[in-house]
């Protein structure tokens, strides 16, 4: 088909972007220019060669007031000869049938750099044409190649980048949706084309690998500057230990809160990478990580602390509500002005810095939006001190009871830190002990206890129950008889129990009922390993059942089916959810219970170890986000939040059995009895050698719709679904109407955890005469 035929498949061609250049003086130029003119199908010919003579003219004469016999006369002596049409260089854009009549190169760089002047010099517009700038990945870096070129900003351009063109993407990437499946490094290369077609575009249209990155940094001369703005963990790396082996420095723009990287690998050779947070990361072992190992990564790298509040939200929703992350046009293209600028006085050699830097344009400008702020939740009560302790116990009368024998203080001390290994929530330790005149006073110290968590005091009377039933344990241990006098002032009152010890046992003193648990007491731990679900004994089951059930008026119910704990999954963690975006949940978890660092628990000697959560290292990087209020109630307003119900479901799928246990009715004296059956049971379970996890939010949310409802603190959207969720659960556990529902918990057969949560010492918490 001749010469026909071969502009065809140029024009036919999807990874073209070099546009064809013909000067109509040269004769084979010239018969390619009339076969295209004449040939091809709904070409476009744009001839506007008089006006930019026009403004060449103008541009080397800017004092003069030209005439039109001025621009005459210059113009018939720039031609020397040729015609116009002959003049300059006819450039053919084959994807857009444009045939565009322009100046030859050097009349068209003068002029179109013209208005750069002298914001940029013409001996530093000189430099720039010199420069060879690479740009990996073109989303924010098609923004930045096309600002360089319309700056004029390098002689080179290479990009870098495998993937197409989705719809979605047109968000954020300057394109018509024709080039929908097109490769985005020939979107890009096409538009600079365009822009200016003498400019030197090379595209890797497969991305960059190990094998071409070489290739890319120094094939037809070293880069004088790379851009990274791909997605892939492992080639960022690749690229930046590249570039520092070849003293090429770096940039990167991140399109939050304008975020830019600079590392001057041509200045320090030595410069660890991304300013030391990439330190001991290998590439190849990067490559194979799952996309959640790879999230504490990068997290770390982009400091997402520092992010937006809209973008760490976004982050929590990835692969929930949303599916990748957010970028916005105009974030883009500020990331593009921004990178292009310091490309510039970088090589320019007026910017001679390494750093990370923001260009936060709600920061700048103002009108910064302000999230919800975490609440300010004043401690309403005092630590309970001596003096108010004795003044709670001032003219009551507790008779001390002639078997009654005093401890020493070996004996007290051995007895109280077993009670005081009793489970609380979030290791509150909401206990207060008082030694007089040989009878222990336990008493509620509500300053350690305040919490969103505690509704109605119903968790603490829980935890008093647990202590009481180690002290017991304990104290048969050391062939003492107990005898407790419950809330003797009332349940007003923070007087919990009065514990007397006799050397003799009578009708008033506890009976001997499973004492061989008391050596498992500093066994006891909170399991939250995960682990496959393997099926538990029935006769394991039903011996749990027995032990907890000697606690008279408890009933202890399970669940064993999938089916069914998948179901009671979904409840719980429909509760964690809302437990943790409202106010004052999120609060508790993150100020009251959590402990960021080791070193914290162990200087508080209270609250929850982080790292005690058998949380993935995803997870406790995620965790760092989710102390954020505001970026929470963010989440909260788009229903979000789904990342907190899968990792619940996550943890109590493999449950070999979930457990209820309640008590015949609501009241503080039944939720103490309630808490000697769960600890009874709980320790039980770990002579079994079962993992024991608790899942309190049900039940601490459940009685705010059931016994306070004008005193919950409960949104009316909150109560719907509490209602809701209720009904569901009282149907899976068959609840009879007036019951206490007083320990959710699961089971299952995995590993031993760590040891216990700290406990303060005895002496902190014990007064005496």
């Amino acid at each position: 088909m001749g010469l026909y035929g071969n502009l065809m498949d140029v024009t036919m061609d999807k990874a073209m972007f070099r546009p064809l250049f013909f000067r109509l003086d040269i004769d084979e130029d010239w018969n390619k220019y009339k076969e295209i003119t004449n040939t091809v199908s709904g070409i476009n010919i744009s001839d506007s060669i008089d006006s930019q003579l026009r403004e060449l003219i103008k541009c080397r004469y800017p004092a003069k007031k030209l005439q039109e016999d001025d621009y005459t006369a210059l113009i018939a002596e720039l031609l020397n000869g040729k015609t116009l049409q002959q003049y300059g260089v006819w450039v053919y854009y084959p994807w857009s049938r444009n045939m565009v009549h322009l100046l030859d190169k050097e009349e068209f760089i003068e002029v179109r750099t013209n208005r750069n002047k002298y914001k940029i010099t013409g001996r530093e517009q000189d430099i720039l044409s010199t420069k060879k700038i690479g740009i990996i990945g073109l989303s924010v870096g098609q923004s930045i190649a096309l600002t360089l070129a319309m700056e004029r900003g390098c002689g080179e351009l290479r990009l870098a980048d495998f993937d197409t063109l989705d719809l979605s993407n047109i968000n954020r990437i300057r394109s018509g949706v024709q080039n929908i499946g097109q490769k985005k490094v020939v979107i890009a290369a096409r538009e600079i084309a365009e822009i200016d077609p003498y400019l030197d575009i090379i595209c890797y249209d497969q991305g960059i690998t190990e094998q071409n990155i070489d290739a890319f940094l120094l094939d037809g001369g070293k880069l004088d500057l790379l851009v990274d703005e791909c997605d892939s963990l492992d080639i960022k790396l690749l690229a930046r230990i590249k570039a520092r082996d070849n003293g090429i420095p770096v940039l990167m723009d991140t399109s939050d809160r304008g975020m830019l990287d600079v590392e001057r690998f041509d200045l320090e050779p030595q410069r660890p990478l991304l300013h030391g947070l990439a330190d001991g990361l290998d590439p190849q072992k990067v490559a194979v990580l799952s996309p959640e190992e790879k999230i504490p990564i990068v997290l770390k790298l982009t400091s997402a602390g520092n992010g937006s509040m809209r973008g760490k939200a976004s982050m929590l929703e990835i692969g929930m509500t949303i599916s990748t992350w957010p970028q916005l046009a105009s974030s883009v293209v500020l990331g593009g002005a921004v990178a292009a600028d310091v490309s510039r006085r970088l090589l320019l050699g007026i910017f001679n810095g390494s750093g990370r830097f923001y260009v936060d344009i709600e920061e700048i400008v103002g009108g910064k939006e302000k999230g919800a702020q975490s609440i300010e939740r004043p401690n309403p009560y005092e630590p309970l001190a001596l003096n108010a302790i004795k003044k709670i116990i001032e003219n009551q009368y507790f008779e001390r009871g002639s078997a009654t024998v005093a401890l020493d203080n070996e004996q007290l001390e051995e007895v109280l830190k077993a009670a005081m290994a009793a489970p609380s929530t979030g290791n509150d330790q909401p206990w207060k002990w008082y030694y007089h005149d040989g009878m222990l006073f336990l008493f509620h110290d509500r300053f350690r206890s305040f919490s969103f968590g505690d509704f109605n005091n119903i968790a603490s009377y829980l935890t008093f129950g647990a202590v009481l039933e180690n002290l017991v344990l304990e104290a048969h241990k050391a062939g003492l008889e107990v005898s407790i006098d419950k809330l003797p002032l009332g349940e007003s009152s923070e007087l919990i129990a009065v514990v007397r010890f006799s050397k003799v046992a009578d009708d008033d003193t506890e009976k001997h009922v499973h004492d061989e648990l008391a050596d498992l007491i500093y066994v006891r731990s909170t399991n939250r390993n995960p682990g496959p679900r393997k099926e538990i004994e029935p006769a394991v089951l039903q011996d749990l059942k027995s032990v907890a059930e000697t606690v008279s008026g408890a009933e202890l119910s399970w669940l064993t089916q999938p089916v069914d704990i998948l179901e009671a999954g979904k409840i719980i963690a429909a509760c964690d959810r809302m437990r943790f975006m409202h106010p004052e949940g999120h609060y508790d978890f993150v100020h009251r219970e959590m402990r960021w660092r080791p070193e914290d628990a162990e200087a508080t000697k209270d609250g929850i170890d982080i790292y005690t959560l058998g949380l993935s290292k995803p997870q406790i990087a995620a965790m760092q986000i989710l102390k954020e209020y505001d970026v929470i109630d963010f989440v909260r307003q788009q229903k979000g939040g789904k990342l907190m119900e899968m990792a619940t479901i996550g943890t109590v799928i493999p449950s070999s059995a979930i457990g209820l246990i309640t008590m015949p009715r609501v009241s503080a004296e039944q939720y103490i009895t309630g808490g000697r059956s769960y600890e009874r049971m709980w320790l039980a379970a770990e002579k079994h050698g079962l993992a024991l996890h608790p899942l309190i939010s049900p039940l601490y949310f459940f009685p705010r719709i059931t016994q306070d409802i004008e005193n919950n603190s409960l949104s009316t959207e909150n109560i719907v679904e509490l209602k809701m969720l209720r009904e569901r659960f009282k149907q899976l556990f068959r609840i009879r109407e007036g019951l206490a529902e007083v320990f959710l918990f699961k089971l299952a057969c995995v590993p031993k955890a760590g040891p216990m949560a700290l406990r303060k010492p005895v002496n902190e918490m014990l007064f005496t005469d």
